[in-house]
């Protein structure tokens, strides 16, 4: 039994070693952390991604690639290269990559956020810049804007003024986050689904639940979106909504 394994482990180790070769030939890439076969640089990816990436820049320099299984990033961390890529060559790079959730959740990037560049993706932007984005509109809901940020200042001041409260120290975030809310809600349903104490009705907590869902699910990733060709092992038949995740 141990002399077909001990005859396997040269096939084994002529393909990582083959893999290997075949991706540093492939591209000519930016330099970064040295992948391991199939699954990269997953081993050496830190919980907050951000600040991984900023510790890999100081060593590998401004432009640097990450690879996600066999999934190529090129990670820029300098505003120069940040204008250049989203600015100057962003037709050339608006492409983005789509997760199997993603690609479900927006019917294939039928978005604006995940649309690739083309002629959707160029007609959906200009009802976004003339009818949702204009001046015109953005200034005629100033003083929903304007209402909000006025109650989630009286808020942090309510909120600072009790010492019950104050006490135990306020987090900034849940009055960012309820203001926004609070907005998001107003335009685009007209109604405040949140009273002058911060209490959400039933409603609110439905559209809340629905927005995490939405968020959970574009933001879940296995190890067969990074390396396709095991999606096999996990199929993904059925369409992605919130109703089918709870």
């Amino acid at each position: 039994m141990a002399f077909p394994l001990l005859s396997l482990f040269p096939i084994i180790l002529i393909i990582f070693f083959s893999y290997y070769l075949y991706q540093k030939l492939r591209f000519k890439l930016p330099p970064g952390p040295r992948p391991l076969p199939i699954v990269g640089n997953l081993y050496d990816v830190k919980p907050v991604l951000f600040r991984c990436f900023a510790e890999w820049a100081q060593v590998y320099g401004p432009i640097i690639s990450v690879w996600m299984g066999s999934t190529l990033h090129v990670v820029v961390s300098s505003s120069d290269l940040a204008k250049e890529v989203l600015k100057e060559n962003d037709q050339q790079l608006a492409d983005r990559y789509r997760s199997r959730s993603v690609a479900k959740s927006t019917e294939d990037g039928k978005d604006l956020i995940w649309a690739d560049y083309g002629p959707h993706y160029v007609k959906v932007r200009r009802v976004c810049t003339l009818e949702l984005f204009s001046p015109r509109r953005i200034e005629a809901l100033r003083p929903i804007r304007e209402y909000e940020v006025t109650a989630m200042v009286e808020s942090i001041f309510n909120d600072c003024t009790n010492p019950e409260i104050s006490e135990k120290g306020l987090l900034v975030k849940k009055y960012l986050g309820a203001a926004a809310f609070n907005n998001l809600t107003r335009i685009a349903f007209g109604k405040r689904f949140a009273n002058s104490e911060g209490e959400i009705d039933d409603q609110g907590k439905e559209f809340n639940s629905l927005v995490a869902t939405s968020f959970r699910l574009m933001a879940s990733l296995s190890i067969a979106e990074l390396i396709p060709w095991l999606r096999w092992i996990f199929p993904r038949t059925k369409r992605l909504s919130p109703s089918t995740a709870r």
